[in-house]
C-alpha cells in the first residue's frame, strides 16, 4: 500500500512580479491550506517574481493568490472554474 506522502507531488507556482510591482505579500491559497492566505506565503525570487514549492496529490487543485490582502488569478493555470462570489478561482492539474 503507497503512502499518502508518496502519492504527494512536487508543484511549483509563480506569480509574475510584473503583475502587482509594489505588492508587499503574496501567497497561495485553496481548499489544501483551509483558505488561510497565513499558511503559504511565497518568496520574491531575485527576478522579482514570486514562489512557492508545495505538495499536492495527484488531481485537479482550485486555488488564488492572496496579493496584499486582494484574490488574483494565476497567468499561468491550466483552466479556471467558476465560483460561488461570481468570480473564478485557478485550477491546476496535478499529474500522477
Amino acid at each position: 500500500m503507497r503512502s499518502t506522502f508518496s502519492s504527494l507531488r512536487a508543484v511549483t507556482l509563480q506569480f509574475p512580479g510584473s503583475l502587482a510591482p509594489g505588492a508587499r505579500r503574496v501567497a497561495l491559497v485553496g481548499p489544501f491550506n483551509g483558505w488561510d492566505s497565513a499558511v503559504h506565503p511565497l518568496v520574491r525570487t531575485a527576478g522579482g517574481d514570486w514562489a512557492i514549492t508545495i505538495y499536492l496529490p495527484p488531481g485537479r487543485v482550485t486555488y488564488h493568490f492572496d496579493v496584499d490582502g486582494v484574490a488574483w488569478l494565476d497567468p499561468n493555470d491550466d483552466e479556471r472554474i467558476p465560483n460561488a462570489w461570481g468570480s473564478e478561482y485557478s485550477v491546476r492539474h496535478v499529474t500522477e
